[in-house]
Formats: C-alpha cells, structure tokens, sequence
C-alpha cells in the first residue's frame, strides 16, 4: 500500500519547523525560492522582532486540512479566492522555480494556474495595505 503524499500549504505561519518558501520584494510580490529552507525558533524569534513574518516571508508546512480556518470541507479557500481576482493581476508566463509544487495544496487543486497567482499572495497584510486594497470596496 503506497503512503498518502504529504500535501504543503504554501502559505502557512512563521513556526518551527515551518519552512521559508519566499521573500517579500519591494514591488510586494513574493521571490518563491527555489527549495525552501526549514526555520528554527531563533528564525521566528528574530524575524518577528520587528513586525509578523508573515509581512515580509512565506511559509510552507503541512496541510492540516480541516484543522485550517480557510478550508472549506473539501478544498483551500484562500487559493480559490486568489483565483478569483487573477484577471487583475498581472500576466506570468512562466511558472517559477518551486521546491513544493508536486506537493502544494495550490497546485493540487487548481493546476498551473495556481502558480501564476502564488507570487502575489501575502499571507499577513499591514493595516495600511489592506486599507489601499479596499478602497472603495
């Protein structure tokens, strides 16, 4: 009997034993590392000193399914909802590097798709950010 795959959330919060999957650029869109790199409590501690990780790192850990706010009974609500406004976001041709993509939720679920929005999710917004994106809304 095969093991059930371990499927990655690739957006999970700063913890041990999380794994960083990307950084923050200045134009706010994600650089998703090509392997991620697993973080310890003196990486959370120190990245957290200053504002949540989550602002300025991605995350990745695994799927915990119905243990997650944003699952829905049968699937992540949160890549749904990122593909709902995709034709707002700018056109990515190519899929990036990716050291999770043959086990992310995402990417299970929506197929390359998923990919072109990953770089343009936040997992933790700033005050501030989150009043620019609902102006007017």
């Amino acid at each position: 009997m095969e093991a059930r795959k371990k499927i990655m959330c690739p957006s999970s919060k700063a913890q041990p034993g999380a794994q960083l999957l990307g950084v923050r650029q200045d134009d706010g869109t994600v650089a998703i590392l090509p392997q991620p790199l697993r973080i310890d409590e003196a990486f959370v501690e120190t990245a957290n000193a200053v504002a949540p990780a989550e602002q300025r790192f991605r995350f990745t850990n695994k799927c915990v399914e119905s243990g997650c706010m944003q699952w829905t009974g049968t699937r992540c609500g949160v890549a749904d909802k990122v593909l709902s406004v995709l034709d707002q976001l700018p056109v990515v041709e190519a899929l990036p590097e990716c050291g999770i993509r043959p086990q992310c939720r995402w990417f299970g679920q929506n197929g390359p798709v998923a990919c072109r929005a990953c770089a343009f999710v936040i997992t933790h917004t700033t005050e501030a950010e989150w009043d620019t994106q609902n102006q007017g809304v």
